[in-house]
């Protein structure tokens, strides 16, 4: 398993369904956990538009279920001094 690839694709796919729906942020990065029986990437994205989440969660789900178990979380945030968004957080397991 080549994680530093494996890596590069979760950032891509991220960033591509986030310019499908126009969305401003950008994946810069994703963290790896490398632990004896598995290696978990962590990745997350910032969303300001409501009504497109579902659609982003749908397309997450579609483009990284194929690297292993995929576990994709949601929460609303509101800052005290910026817009609020949905933070979109995703781990892909895989087994060593």
């Amino acid at each position: 398993m080549d994680k530093e690839q494996i890596k590069k694709e979760l950032i891509d796919k991220s960033n591509n369904i986030l310019t499908k729906y126009s969305e401003p942020d950008v994946v810069e990065d994703i963290s790896i956990m490398n632990m004896a029986a598995k290696t978990v990437f962590l990745g997350s994205l910032k969303v300001y538009s409501n009504e497109i989440v579902p659609n982003i969660m749908r397309d997450l789900e579609k483009e990284l279920k194929g690297y292993g178990e995929l576990v994709i979380r949601d929460q609303r945030v509101t800052p005290c001094c910026a817009p609020s968004y949905i933070h979109i957080s995703f781990n892909v397991t895989i087994p060593n």
